[in-house]
């Protein structure tokens, strides 16, 4: 689905763009991940009002929220008890991409987020990070090619953002890791260190290119 809506976000953006050239009016393109963000924040909605049997609104009517809790509870039981591969089945507590579905202690990362960074929702991969760390830089800076940044792409660039901190002295880009997330023994502890006593990762790509 998130590929149908970046794909229908587009044509609307160049067909208003035409719009507007034609009227001498600036254009101001709609983002789908707005969308995305909005949808994540109606799904905690109704996953807390189906754990807590609370389907009450403000004007004390019960109609709205069962109505439409009751079509989730609806699409996942279609979707099939047991199936991992289901879009829909979200029980395991974790998302396609492999992030954490809802965290008590930090926010998730925004998703969709580029596969092999994450997986079960418990495991960081480094390695793959990193990897991915230097393909978005180069694709975005280094040959941008123009068009707007993929949904994969905005939203690792958004968690990238969130959670670094470049150091003044040192000129160091760290990453602050997840805590609740296992990261892998494939990175060299050399890269790990503590800053303000939470486990970091020196980001050492950043560091050269951020700098020059």
């Amino acid at each position: 689905m998130p590929k149908q809506w970046a794909a229908a976000t587009e044509t609307y953006n160049n067909h208003l763009e035409e719009k507007n050239h034609a009227n001498g009016s600036d254009t101001v393109k709609k983002n789908p991940q707005a969308l995305l963000q909005k949808l994540g924040k109606i799904k905690v909605a109704v996953m807390n009002r189906v754990a807590k049997n609370d389907f009450k609104s403000c004007s004390g009517s019960e109609t709205f929220w069962r109505r439409h809790c009751h079509a989730i509870e609806l699409i996942k039981t279609k979707s099939g008890p047991g199936k991992k591969n289901s879009g829909y089945n979200h029980r395991r507590g974790f998302c396609a991409d492999g992030t954490k579905q809802v965290s008590k202690t930090e926010p998730p990362p925004p998703w969709p987020q580029p596969p092999g960074i994450f997986s079960e929702g418990k495991h960081f991969h480094l390695h793959t990070f990193l990897e991915t760390v230097k393909q978005i830089y180069e694709q975005v800076f280094l040959r941008p090619s123009g068009e707007s940044p993929a949904l994969k792409q905005e939203a690792f660039a958004t968690m990238l953002l969130d959670q670094s901190t470049t150091l003044e002295e040192s000129g160091m880009v760290l990453f602050k890791l997840y805590k609740e997330l296992e990261i892998d023994r494939s990175m060299l502890d050399v890269l790990l260190t503590v800053h303000n006593g939470v486990k970091h990762l020196h980001i050492e790509y950043l560091q050269e290119h951020w700098a020059s």
